[in-house]
């Protein structure tokens, strides 16, 4: 998760830019490289294979250092990869480079919220937005309704939500003494952390949201078995328990009910015919 620092010389876009951009030299080394980042990511790389096919004009949302836009590239897909920071932008161009596979990824520095912004007409084969970016927007209704303006009907989505009941997180901070921050996805409204208030949706909220634009076709764990970043050091140190866990963490894909009990969940949606009504009622996930 990325998060906005607070400073009251910055409007509320800069603030943004400056905590992105502190983050972009470090996600890697912190998240992407460790254990727990790879298997979750690659759990996540194991949907974008049956979600997104090679030739299509996928939007991502909060792309950060750019993998997820690069392993679609790879694949022959063509991404426009947006994110408020420069230098997570920067970062993610350098992979494009190195990958070989700039020429199908256009980067733009570009909050979702202004996704409003993109030419009329211009509509994409679906939209990624992984690892609890849409956790950091306030008006989620809003990004949902503008999202959904730039798809066509059955295109697909694909999220990566921070989810609200983390029994990692419980016992972790609980083992810390740390009984406040144990629990601090259950306040109401969210939380406020520097300067930038994160809320944390159910499965079911996140489907509520969804509608009436879009009909949710899977749910899944992502951190269920896996630790969350912040205390997963030792599985760097024990590769047996990396590999338990990462095979549990795999098994539980198969649960749609466990999605309630992650770190994160994965939400997959088609975006409904205009002017449709539908009720979602997602079964077991496949």
């Amino acid at each position: 998760m990325r998060a906005v620092l607070s400073r009251p010389d910055l409007g509320e876009d800069n603030l943004r830019d400056c905590a992105f951009d502190d983050m972009a030299g470090t996600y890697d080394a912190t998240f992407t490289d460790t254990k727990v980042g790879r298997a979750l990511r690659e759990i996540v790389w194991s949907r974008l294979e049956q979600v997104f096919r090679p030739s299509q004009r996928i939007l991502e949302l909060g792309c950060g250092t750019g993998e997820d836009a690069v392993r679609l590239a790879r694949r022959g897909v063509r991404v426009v990869a947006t994110d408020p920071s420069s230098q997570m932008i920067q970062v993610a161009r350098r992979k494009a480079l190195i990958g070989n596979c700039q020429e199908l990824i256009e980067f733009r520095c570009l909050a979702m919220e202004d996704i409003g912004s993109f030419a009329d007409g211009d509509v994409f084969d679906g939209v990624l937005s992984n690892f609890g970016a849409v956790n950091c927007v306030q008006d989620l209704q809003a990004l949902v309704a503008d999202v959904a303006a730039r798809l066509a009907p059955g295109a697909p989505l694909l999220r990566a939500v921070m989810g609200r009941h983390a029994p990692w997180e419980w016992l972790w901070y609980l083992m810390k003494g740390r009984w406040r921050k144990a629990w601090r996805r259950l306040r109401p409204g969210g939380i406020e952390w520097r300067g930038l208030t994160i809320s944390y949706p159910t499965p079911a909220q996140m489907r509520s949201v969804l509608l009436p634009h879009f009909a949710v076709t899977r749910l899944a764990p992502l951190g269920v078995a896996l630790p969350p970043s912040y205390a997963s050091a030792w599985l760097d140190r024990s590769p047996f328990a990396a590999r338990v866990l990462t095979r549990l963490e795999r098994w539980a894909q198969r649960s749609s009910m466990l999605a309630s009990w992650s770190d994160h969940f994965i939400v997959e949606a088609v975006r409904l015919p205009r002017g449709s009504a539908q009720v979602n009622t997602p079964g077991r996930a496949a």
